[in-house]
């Protein structure tokens, strides 16, 4: 019985709430797990991923380098993250800019990285990582401009993929996107539940009524991919607030049987 199997089978008997799109895979056998992974959701935080992907390009091509200074928006939107209290600093490098908005999620340092690389770019790496229902069209917390930032858990896999096989950036890029995802501060989901030994590279998305989060599983090296996208949550700590809820826990209880379903 290989990974598919085992995890389907757990899939199977999971209590889920909302509406999940799901999709996990090894890395090594490729057999997928799918369940509404191709429904198109609000992309939360998630997003941030392709952006440090599209960003670190940038560099590969010599556009910008890591440790150049990024002029931050004057315009400090609010959301997760610190730099809207540091009103002194108006200048930060790119690698910083990077490790904030992977690490705590800072939307003010997503937006300064967006404007450094371009909603193109960003565009067009989506594309050649495969995403087919993935756009970045607007900053984050610019909820008054036109455009949708939106996802679907295979877009999520798909790019996780292609960065954990080193398909996405060189070597030396690739080993700086996974050090920064396993720094990752919100660990309520995928990683909660794994056993001593365990790690996992991930990214969090939240809004009220969704949980997300996407990552590698694997111990010294990712081994496996998983997404778990849920919205239409209706339980109150979830339309109240940002964090915790079933969606948290369940999600929780999948990433635990997909690291168990690699043994």
């Amino acid at each position: 019985m290989g990974f598919a199997e085992r995890l389907r089978a757990e899939l199977s008997q999971a209590e889920l709430p909302g509406r999940v799109g799901f999709a996990a895979w090894d890395l090594t056998e490729r057999e997928p797990v799918l369940l509404g992974a191709e429904r198109v959701v609000p992309a939360a935080s998630t997003i941030k991923v392709l952006i440090m992907i599209s960003a670190l390009r940038a560099v590969q091509a010599g556009r910008i380098g890591l440790d150049d200074e990024v002029e931050l928006p004057a315009e400090r939107v609010g959301g997760a993250g610190l730099l809207r209290q540091l009103r002194s600093v108006d200048r930060i490098s790119l690698r910083d800019l990077i490790t904030l908005m992977i690490v705590i999620s800072d939307n003010a340092a997503t937006n300064a990285v967006i404007d450094a690389v371009g909603f193109a770019a960003i565009r067009d790496c989506a594309a050649d990582l495969g995403c087919t229902g993935t756009r970045v069209e607007r900053r984050l917390m610019h909820h008054h401009e036109p455009g949708r930032n939106e996802t679907t858990a295979l877009d999520q896999a798909r790019v996780l993929d292609r960065l954990a096989r080193g398909a996405a950036l060189p070597p030396e890029l690739t080993e700086h996107a996974l050090g920064v995802l396993a720094e990752q501060q919100v660990r309520d989901r995928l990683p909660a539940l794994l056993p001593v030994g365990a790690n996992c590279w991930n990214k969090t998305g939240e809004l009220l009524g969704l949980r997300h989060d996407v990552g590698l599983l694997g111990t010294d090296r990712p081994r496996a991919v998983i997404a778990v996208l849920v919205d239409e949550l209706t339980d109150e700590r979830s339309l109240s607030g940002y964090r915790g809820g079933p969606a948290c826990e369940a999600i929780a209880v999948l990433g635990r049987a997909a690291f168990a379903a690699l043994s």
